[in-house]
C-alpha cells in the first residue's frame, strides 16, 4: 500500500540545513542537504504510518498539496523552502522495520502436527504466510 503526504521542507535561517514537517502528523525531522531531506522525510513518514498500522489506527487523509502554505515563522527562509509530496510503501516499510523474527509457541491439534511433519511443512513459514494474508500484506 503506497501512500503520499505533503511535506514542508523549511530552509533554516540559522544553519545550513532544513527541518521537515508534515501538516497531517505531529513532530518534525531535520536534514543537512536536500538529498538527505528526502530520506529523512520518508523515514519520518514511514515511522508514523508503521506505528499507526501496528496500533490499528486509521491513516489520516492527506492534505491537498495545493492547500499547504509555507508560513514565515521567524526560523525559516521562506523563499528557499519548498513543499513536496513524500510517498512510501507502508507494507514494505513495515516488513523492513519488523524483519527480525520472534519465537512463538502455538497449540495445534496433534493430528495436524503429525500430518505437517510427514509432509515436511515449515510451520513458521506457513504461519507467516497465513498472517500476511490475514492482514492483507503482500
Amino acid at each position: 500500500m503506497f501512500l503520499a503526504y505533503p511535506a514542508v521542507f523549511h530552509k533554516c535561517n540559522d544553519t545550513e540545513g532544513y527541518f521537515i514537517t508534515f501538516p497531517d502528523f505531529e513532530g518534525a525531522s531535520q536534514a543537512e542537504t536536500e538529498n538527505e531531506c528526502i530520506y529523512m522525510a520518508q523515514d519520518f513518514l514511514g515511522i508514523n504510518l508503521y506505528y499507526m498500522l501496528i496500533d490499528k489506527e486509521d491513516f489520516p487523509k492527506p492534505t491537498s498539496i495545493k492547500d499547504v502554505v509555507i508560513e514565515d515563522d521567524g526560523y525559516t527562509i521562506v523563499e528557499e523552502s519548498f513543499v513536496s509530496l513524500v510517498g512510501i510503501d507502508v507494507q514494505k516499510y513495515a516488513k523492513e522495520m519488523g524483519k527480525e523474527t520472534v519465537r512463538k509457541n502455538i497449540t495445534i491439534p496433534s493430528y495436524l502436527n503429525e500430518m505437517g511433519k510427514n509432509h515436511n511443512i515449515n510451520f513458521s513459514k506457513l504461519l507467516t504466510e497465513a498472517l500476511e494474508r490475514e492482514f492483507d500484506i503482500e
